[in-house]
């Protein structure tokens, strides 16, 4: 009798292919988007932005807080758009109205400028919110 006519030979062929099929469902049923990760650098970002003051350091501190928190907004964006195509639109109108508001507060003295931005900074942290709090059902 040849050793693949032996009867149970065949069972442990299969076994080896099964054992892949169910790593890779396992694998797949537990992996995160990429946003996820992306979301939690946004966080921390808007945290430091929330942070800043500006009467106290100048619009060219909130003006470097700006800037990471719109690198990790891009990161984010660009990973999570087509599953939240709003929310990511109004974290990039925030960020866009923020810069504005930055620009447009240069020059004048730190505690004006500082009431100038405060409403922009605000919005920023409400719209990452929103889209935090969208992002969070995927990413447990």
């Amino acid at each position: 009798m040849r050793p693949a006519d032996r009867p149970g030979s065949r069972r442990w062929l299969l076994l080896p292919a099964a054992a892949l099929v169910l790593s890779g469902l396992a694998t797949g049923c537990s992996s995160t988007p990429a946003y996820c990760t992306d979301a939690s650098q946004l966080k921390t970002s808007v945290n430091d932005l929330g942070n800043v003051d500006v009467a106290k350091n100048g619009l060219g501190s909130l003006q470097t807080a700006l800037s990471k928190v719109q690198t990790s907004a891009k990161t984010l964006a660009a990973d999570a758009k087509s599953a939240f195509p709003s929310q990511t639109t109004a974290l990039k109108n925030s960020l866009s109205g923020l810069e504005n508001a930055i620009k447009s507060a240069q020059g004048q003295p730190p505690l004006t400028a500082a009431a100038a931005v405060a409403s922009s900074v605000t919005q920023v942290k409400t719209s990452a919110d929103n889209l935090q709090s969208a992002v969070k059902g995927n990413c447990q």
